[in-house]
């Protein structure tokens, strides 16, 4: 019983629902006729990215654009690409690798290197900050493979990119030099879709291992998923993010033939 309390009561404490709470009575106190639909419309737009099903929604079918495999199943090639996206090179301590959310896409490709699937590592990433240039996300996962006690001799860094396109131009161009003609590209599902277009076409067969999933099981009728979450908000803001980026490359596809 204390725990369906603690967690009933704490929802009700969390900044998120006060802040849409709050919004909505202020609006519906305060607003008279049209007006109280515009005061309404900013609190029930954050309402519903923050709703479960709405971010699961636009999260899916990006997940979904390349089928989960296990390590077992996955075809050998001559390297592993790991996309950059999961370090935290903003952190107040950088001597020390912090991993974000992401952090599968590095704990994956080790599993697949260990399991025998490439014999290199290629991790690309450099800073995607725009006005902060920090440490490159390479070095920090660079210390985080050695620790892992992958050899050193078997990891390869390519720390100048700042987007999906970056990376594959760059860390292609690396594995060119060094006669790879196959690669495991690992990323996160929902980033797999603009990241496999990417790297398509360029003289290099890539098979997709997907990871880092936002998806939830089917089926969920749990009440916490209807309730205004930060995770949701996350994952939806995420999803739109990679929404735009991928109608924004086929735009510029467009516009350059």
């Amino acid at each position: 019983m204390f725990f369906f309390f603690s967690k009933v009561l704490t929802i009700f404490l969390f900044p998120l629902n006060v802040a849409i709470l709050l919004g909505i009575v202020y609006s519906l106190k305060l607003g008279k006729g049209r007006k109280k639909l515009y005061l309404l419309f900013p609190w029930l737009f954050l309402w519903f990215f923050s709703y479960f099903p709405v971010a699961q929604g636009l999260i899916q079918p990006l997940e979904d654009a390349y089928p989960y495999q296990t390590v077992e199943q996955t075809s050998q090639a001559d390297a592993i690409v790991v996309l950059g996206g999961m370090v935290n090179n903003l952190t107040r301590y950088p001597d020390r690798t912090e991993l974000t959310g992401a952090a599968d896409r590095l704990t994956d490709a080790i599993s697949l290197y260990k399991a025998g699937k490439a014999k290199k590592i290629l991790f690309t990433g450099g800073s995607g900050i725009l006005f902060f240039e920090g440490v490159s996300e390479a070095s920090q996962a660079y210390r985080f493979f050695i620790a892992m006690g992958i050899p050193a001799q078997d990891i390869i860094l390519e720390d100048k990119s700042r987007n999906t396109r970056e990376n594959a131009s760059f860390s292609l161009s690396i594995l060119k030099e060094q006669g790879a003609k196959s690669i495991i590209l690992v990323t996160s599902a929902f980033h797999m879709k603009r990241s496999m277009h990417e790297f398509a076409n360029r003289g290099v067969t890539v098979s997709a291992f997907p990871t880092d999933y936002r998806t939830l099981q089917d089926g969920l009728s749990n009440w916490d998923t209807y309730i205004p979450s930060v995770g949701a908000l996350d994952t939806s803001t995420i999803a739109i993010k990679e929404w735009v980026g991928t109608f924004a490359y086929q735009a510029m596809e467009k516009l350059s033939q």
